[in-house]
Parts: structure tokens; C-alpha cells; sequence
């Protein structure tokens, strides 16, 4: 049986122990691997008014507990894996711990550390499988940053709100992925400004409509007695010139930047 089961890559079903919960629970929340061993039952709210949250004792808050608030989707896994710890004769009550090992007991952070390394193992399998780059080291401790650089994307950068999520007393490690993640948006910039240049290019040459950045941007420079919206309005400009003479403004040649004027001068013989 063992041999066979090798062959498909497939692992003989043993005893529930949440391994996807356990994987859920510090992906969603942010949570340490120890605070997610001592959790307990009793400790979840998944229909509370206010809000699905489960509480941590921390001695780093004022209160000395810290209330974590969950995603809808980490709702439906915590249902879903109490529900299989009903059936599957483990306890469940108040004193109960969330994730229990093989007998029923608190998890140790160790097997926390297995459970990561073989998912991501598995993950990192079927992201070849598909042409795709394997995962990198994954460990608990990288799905709290991961859960810490999604949480700021999502709130906004509220540096404060994640801080309380996931009990930071100081800001150097929230701050620290903060720093990462506008970096990682400043190297986008080179992108954005190829892609503007080229969408620039294929308009000054005719090959393209023009943008909607560029079309702001062309209201940004001196407006031009040329341009279709502004016919209707006198192209008439004052000027310290001579009385016979008076300043054209027109678009710019091919390969001036858009905004720039070009000035001409015309003086009649009257």
C-alpha cells in the first residue's frame, strides 16, 4: 500500500491535526508560532457583533490582551476545522487548544515550523510543475511579514492598525516592511516612465491616439491659438512688442516635449 501511495505522490490519511489551519491562521492574521500554539477555543469569537476576533494574552498591551481580527475567509477555515475536531472525537470546548497535536494537546512551535516547510514544499511542486519559480525559504516568521505587507496594502499604510494586529511594541520591524514596499513601488517608476515616453513617441509621430496623461499634460503648458478647444476664443495676447507685432503661440515640432511652446514672431509692413 505504502509503495503505491509513493508512486502517486499521495500520503497515507492519518489523524485531523489542521495543517491548513495551521497555515491559514499565520497567513490571515500575523500571528507568532507560539501565541498560535496557545490558543484556545474559548478564546475565538467567530459571530461576535463587533466582528470575528480572537484574543492573545500580551504582555505588551496595556490590557494584556491582544485582540486579533479575522478575515471572512479565516472565518470559514476556523468553522470548518472545529467542526472536523467535533467529528473527529477531539474537544472542543472553552479550554480546548485551536490546534491540537496528535493528542489533543497544545502544538509545539517545531511541528509548526514542519507543517510550514511541507506546505510551501508542496506549494513550490506545483509551481514548477506549471513553468513557474519555486516559493523561497518559507517560515512562520516570513508569513507574519508576508501578513504584514498585505495588511498595510489593504489598510492604507496604517502603520498604527497593524502594529496592534500583531502586537508590535515597536515599529522598527513594521517600519522596516514599509520601507520595502515603497522601494519596490519606486522601482516600478522606471516602467511607468517607458511607458509614457513610448505612448509620447507613437503620438508625436502619428501612430497613436493620445493618452489621457498626455492629454493633461498638454493643458499643463501656454495654450496655443491652434488647439480645436480654444477657436472660439480670441487669439489675442498682450505683449511689450511694437504695435505691428504680435506673438504666435503653436504646437511644438516633432521631438519637443509636449507643454513647450514655440514662439514666433510676425510683424506686418503697415
Amino acid at each position: 500500500m505504502s509503495y503505491h501511495l509513493n508512486r502517486q505522490q499521495l500520503q497515507p490519511a492519518g489523524e485531523y491535526i489542521g495543517r491548513r489551519t495551521v497555515v491559514e491562521i499565520l497567513g490571515r492574521s500575523g500571528v507568532r508560532a507560539s501565541e498560535l500554539c496557545d490558543i484556545r477555543i474559548g478564546h475565538v469569537r467567530l459571530h461576535d457583533p463587533d466582528g470575528a476576533r480572537f484574543r492573545i494574552p500580551d504582555a505588551k498591551t496595556q490590557a494584556g490582551i491582544r485582540e486579533v481580527q479575522m478575515t471572512p475567509d479565516l472565518v470559514e477555515t476556523l468553522i470548518e476545522h472545529i467542526d472536523r475536531l467535533r467529528r473527529a472525537g477531539r474537544a472542543v470546548d472553552p479550554e480546548a487548544h485551536l490546534v491540537q497535536n496528535l493528542r489533543g494537546g497544545r502544538m509545539d512551535r517545531q511541528r509548526v515550523g514542519e507543517i510550514v516547510r511541507d506546505a510551501a514544499h508542496l506549494a513550490s511542486k506545483h509551481h514548477v510543475a506549471r513553468g513557474l519559480p519555486p516559493l523561497p525559504h518559507t517560515t512562520p516568521h516570513s508569513l507574519r511579514r508576508t501578513y504584514i505587507s498585505i495588511a498595510l496594502l489593504a489598510n492604507n499604510f496604517d502603520v498604527k492598525w497593524v502594529m496592534s494586529q500583531v502586537g508590535h511594541a515597536d515599529s522598527k520591524m513594521t517600519m522596516d516592511v514599509y520601507a520595502q514596499l515603497e522601494q519596490r513601488a519606486q522601482r516600478s517608476h522606471g516602467t511607468a516612465f517607458d511607458r509614457i515616453v513610448r505612448t509620447a513617441r507613437e503620438q508625436l509621430e502619428g501612430r497613436g491616439e493620445p493618452s489621457t496623461t498626455l492629454k493633461h499634460w498638454a493643458t499643463i503648458g501656454p495654450r496655443s491659438e491652434n488647439r480645436p478647444d480654444l477657436a472660439s476664443r480670441k487669439p489675442v495676447r498682450k505683449t511689450k512688442n511694437p504695435a505691428n507685432c504680435r506673438v504666435l503661440l503653436t504646437w511644438p515640432r516633432p521631438r519637443l516635449e509636449l507643454g513647450t511652446p514655440r514662439f514666433s514672431v510676425v510683424c506686418s509692413t503697415n
